[in-house]
């Protein structure tokens, strides 16, 4: 098959923009952070030139089922970062802050359930079995992403949790690009393919995401403001002091 030339343009920005990611996360050390981010960063660019080679000397159904394949993988790991970043958020101090964890999984659920609802009765107007399910597959793969990421910015909203600069900038990023996409996949299953200028406008915004990203994960992150000695060692005795107050209780109730 022969390149397009707006598709050749667009795969050599997209593999510039992720080897470029990829580049700051290991020379910055962010994926000791971010380590199922720089895997994605790194399957990314790699996805890229392999698409590229199937599709110029491969038959299109080969190319078809590998951009299959690798949608698949790439739904996987963009959920594992929602994750991820929920982690890094929700775990301030190494531990799960138990009502933020059980905050993010009950929103959670709930937003995977009303996705796979919408996705299910939403009918994409692709007439063949394949794609049908496809659409369906992408429309619902946008909303579960940006139900997942609203349920974590909504539990470390709530109980008064703030992340990292690193780690808000990513979702942030993440949030605008769940956006864009989920408006494409809606209109896409409304009115089908023919609004092209769309995935120039999705892509576009992920591209601007990007390097975003680039430019913030470059920057080191600013330092934390640190307690003044007096109000740490008012922590340290209140915190030794519900420790033995504890302690009390335990033997109140072991007798």
């Amino acid at each position: 098959m022969t390149f397009p030339l707006p598709a050749l343009i667009l795969w050599a920005a997209g593999f510039i923009v992720h080897a470029t990611l990829l580049f700051v996360m290991i020379a910055r050390k962010r994926w000791r952070t971010f380590p199922i981010f720089t895997v994605l960063m790194g399957f990314n660019a790699v996805r890229t030139i392999i698409l590229v080679i199937l599709y110029k000397y491969s038959s299109r159904d080969t190319y078809w089922f590998a951009y299959q394949g690798a949608s698949f993988l790439d739904l996987a790991l963009q959920l594992g970062i929602i994750f991820e970043l929920a982690r890094v958020v929700l775990k301030p101090i190494g531990s799960w802050v138990r009502e933020a964890r059980s905050m993010f999984l009950l929103f959670g659920i709930l937003g995977a359930a009303a996705a796979a609802a919408i996705a299910y009765y939403i009918n994409p107007s692709s007439p063949s079995t394949s794609d049908f399910w496809v659409e369906k597959g992408n429309l619902f793969s946008a909303m579960l992403t940006l139900e997942l990421f609203a349920s974590m910015l909504f539990a470390s909203t709530r109980l008064g949790l703030l992340g990292s600069s690193h780690v808000m900038r990513l979702g942030q990023g993440w949030a605008v690009w769940a956006i864009a996409d989920l408006i494409a996949e809606g209109a896409y299953s409304h009115f089908g393919k023919n609004l092209a200028g769309l995935d120039y406008i999705r892509t576009g915004t992920y591209f601007c995401v990007t390097i975003y990203w680039i430019i913030t994960l470059w920057r080191p992150e600013p330092k934390r403001r640190t307690l003044s000695p007096e109000m740490q060692a008012y922590l340290d005795s209140l915190q030794n002091q519900l420790q033995s107050d504890l302690k009390r209780v335990s033997s109140l109730e072991k007798r």
